[in-house]
């Protein structure tokens, strides 16, 4: 997830948006979201959640949209009553309860992370940005024909960090990761260290009652995309700066050889038969730098979307999808799997691409 990285670019705006959402490049769409950064399923239903981080001063919020129709529409993000039902622990409900209360006018939302129920009632992590740094937690309720979302306390984080994506444990507490070091605001420095592939960032756990600490991880240059198994043992990070995904237990050492990707790996999500997704960018840190301070620039700064099927099990690439669209979509950040089709989402223009993945091979 770039956004972070790019705001120092916000005063030189993309082209325009695209002003239509027909079928182009072999894909369809889901239009009408500004920077649909990340993406989640609902389980056993045909509704997504989207998170949205424009960068033209406006606030971003969620939305959910149907997959049958593709309609999309942004979520009044009202606060829940009673207790919140993603809380393991009455500990855990005071925990979150100490937040102020969110202001939909200022959220920017970036990685989003969803912890099933099997009655229905789903927790929902986002990383939220704007008016705070914090996880944003919410009540799914997937029990009706549309579900509902209503906030229902939050995880503010320390100073000095902006997390970046998130997970959730089985026990309720939650990992999440930085792409920068603690403390360290100097964008020139951040992408200096980020472009050579030198460690930067980190990954955090939290819990109520104990609080934050840090996951001792072999080093990574911008740990992005996280994904945690369902038993809570086993995490899986995406480094940014360096390509790489790794597989770490929940003491932060290594269980098996890091893998190597042919682009810049953001979010990592599971597939409804349990293997890995990761998503980037196809170019360089570099690159995507230049781009994002050229005028005029294009809506996509990388005209390409590129997807990996890891298998959890051996570590190992099964599957490496890629498209150059000449321009139809770009700049992807994550994926999911939706009745066979791939849903991307991006870091620039206002939509997701939905695409029927094509037999490429791994790597």
């Amino acid at each position: 997830m770039i956004l972070t990285i790019l705001a120092a670019a916000m005063a030189t705006p993309a082209g325009p948006l695209e002003k239509t959402c027909a079928s182009e490049a072999r894909m369809d769409f889901v239009c009408g979201i500004a920077v649909p950064e990340d993406l989640i399923a609902i389980p056993d239903t045909p509704w997504v959640i989207a998170t949205s981080m424009p960068r033209d001063g406006s606030a971003g919020g969620l939305y959910l949209i149907d997959s049958r129709t593709r309609e999309a529409r942004k979520l009044d993000l009202a606060p829940m009553k009673g207790a919140p039902r993603f809380a393991s622990t009455a500990e855990e409900a005071a925990e979150a309860g100490r937040c102020a209360p969110l202001d939909p006018g200022k959220l920017l939302t970036h990685g989003i992370s969803l912890s099933p129920s099997a009655d229905g009632v789903h927790r929902l992590y986002v990383v939220g940005h704007g008016g705070r740094e914090a996880i944003e937690l919410f009540n799914v309720d997937a029990r009706g024909s549309v579900p509902s979302v209503l906030w229902a306390g939050c995880v503010e984080m320390p100073a000095g960090i902006e997390a970046n994506s998130v997970a959730g444990l089985p026990d309720g507490g939650l990992m999440f990761t930085t792409l920068y070091d603690p403390g360290e605001t100097d964008w020139q420095a951040r992408m200096a260290k980020l472009g050579s592939a030198l460690p930067a960032g980190g990954v955090f756990e939290w819990h109520a009652g104990t609080g934050f600490s840090r996951l001792g991880i072999p080093p990574m240059s911008g740990p992005n995309g996280i994904a945690v198994s369902e038993d809570g043992r086993t995490v899986f990070l995406a480094g940014w700066g360096d390509r790489i995904v790794r597989r770490v237990d929940r003491a932060g050492k290594e269980t098996a050889a890091p893998i190597t990707l042919d682009f810049l790996p953001d979010n990592l999500h599971w597939t409804p038969d349990g293997a890995l997704l990761a998503s980037g960018q196809r170019e360089t840190v570099q690159g995507l730098f230049s781009c994002s301070f050229q005028k005029d620039r294009p809506t996509y700064c990388s005209p390409q979307w590129a997807v990996a099927r890891i298998d959890p099990a051996s570590l190992t690439v099964t599957d490496n999808w890629r498209q150059d669209t000449g321009g139809a979509f770009g700049d992807s950040t994550a994926a999911i799997m939706v009745e066979g089709r791939l849903w991307i989402g991006a870091i620039n223009g206002d939509r997701i691409g939905v695409v029927t993945p094509q037999k490429q091979g791994g790597e």
